[in-house]
């Protein structure tokens, strides 16, 4: 497996891992291993990233996305040293032309938002900010993970917000991350809130 290039670019170790020269497919453990000492960070937003863009309407996506990413999350809110995955998810492979079709649309976005990123507001990416970042993102990927009509992408973009917050040490997109975290529930509320009343109308109108 090949190592990190130290200073190698975000959108540079996610294309790494599509090359066709590293073998036709890839394993979440050897994709996460691959990751290096940025693994948190970069394995959120690797999972993230897919729900990110306009391609929600792929059957099972968030799901598949979802899991892996709600055990990262939790294991950054327990203080972790590095990521892990079970046996049984972390052995799952997928082809690297799969993953390189599911990036395409989102890596030139990640690469201009990357020049954004700089160390700022140190304090809200401490270890203790860390574990709280954590807590919330496991919420978000368990949002992200339900087959909710428009409810998958706000999580997954509040989830890449922070993690280009823990990758960049940024406190500014620690903020973002909430804002967008908030706004998700909100969204996501509303849904679910216009779904049980159109099912209660149903009922009232067969059986009132």
């Amino acid at each position: 497996m090949t190592e990190p290039v130290r200073g190698e670019t975000i959108a540079a170790v996610l294309r790494r891992l599509t090359d066709p020269a590293n073998g036709e497919r890839i394993t979440l453990d050897e994709a996460i291993e691959t990751l290096g000492d940025r693994a948190y960070g970069l394995a959120m937003l690797l999972l993230a990233l897919p729900m990110a863009v306009p391609i929600s309407a792929i059957p099972g996506i968030s799901t598949v996305f979802g899991i892996p990413l709600i055990l990262i999350a939790v294991q950054l809110m327990m203080g972790s040293p590095t990521p892990w995955l079970p046996r049984w998810l972390g052995s799952k492979s997928f082809a690297r032309a799969d993953l390189a079709r599911i990036l395409e649309k989102a890596l030139p976005w990640l690469e201009r938002g990357e020049r954004l990123i700089h160390p700022r507001l140190t304090l809200l990416v401490s270890a203790a900010a860390e574990r709280c970042i954590g807590a919330v993102c496991a919420f978000m990927a368990f949002l992200m993970a339900l087959p909710i009509v428009l409810g998958n992408q706000p999580p997954a973009v509040a989830i890449s917000l922070f993690s280009l917050a823990l990758i960049g040490g940024d406190g500014l997109f620690v903020i973002l991350g909430f804002i967008t975290a908030v706004l998700s529930v909100a969204l996501v509320t509303a849904v679910l809130g216009a779904f049980v009343a159109g099912a209660w109308l149903t009922i009232h109108s067969l059986f009132g």
